[in-house]
């Protein structure tokens, strides 16, 4: 069957990118030949019953074929690579989707994440005016008292001090090393 190209106005085809051509959405490819063919424009015929090879011929002769690289050498119809086609892009809105959703999904946790950081800033400075204000509120024997219930604050989070293993508690095995001249003249 003769192929009509419906996007220009010879409907014929041309190479695009030096080495392939595009038909019904898919590449085809013939590296040798559709190099000459460069810039020239040519006839394409196929079988509907096998959409992987295309015929291509200039003013009428028979220069070659092309293939298809996403067939990998099957036979496919015209009517199998069309609905492969669209399953293909059905699974990929599906998949964008999908990812859609899970981005949206992050995007809310880090909003929460935002929320919770600004609800316990804002906790934390309330507690400490608070605080501030317990002078002003009881007396001093009872802020002695509350004083003694507060947990001690931590000097730093830092890790203690590292202590070293005191000598030879652990047997060591000591190798001998060859010196270097003797080992790269024997």
């Amino acid at each position: 069957m003769k192929a009509v190209n419906r996007k220009t106005l010879g409907h014929r085809y041309q190479v695009h990118d030096g080495s392939r051509l595009s038909f019904q959405g898919r590449w085809y490819t013939c590296p040798g030949l559709l190099n000459r063919l460069q810039g020239k424009e040519f006839e394409l015929y196929y079988d509907r019953r096998d959409v992987g090879v295309l015929y291509l011929f200039v003013e009428g002769r028979y220069v070659g074929e092309a293939y298809c690289p996403a067939f990998m050498g099957r036979r496919v119809s015209e009517w199998e690579a069309t609905a492969q086609r669209q399953a293909d892009a059905e699974k990929a809105r599906r998949a964008a989707s999908a990812s859609q959703d899970v981005r949206a999904q992050i995007q809310e946790e880090i909003d929460a994440t935002k929320k919770q950081r600004k609800r316990a800033t804002r906790e934390q400075e309330y507690g400490r005016q608070l605080d501030r204000q317990r002078e002003e509120i009881h007396p001093p024997h009872v802020l002695e008292a509350l004083a003694t219930l507060q947990p001690p604050t931590p000097s730093s989070l830092r890790l203690p001090e590292a202590k070293p293993d005191p000598d030879r508690e652990y047997p060591v095995q000591i190798l001998p090393i060859r010196p270097y001249e003797t080992e790269n003249h024997s």
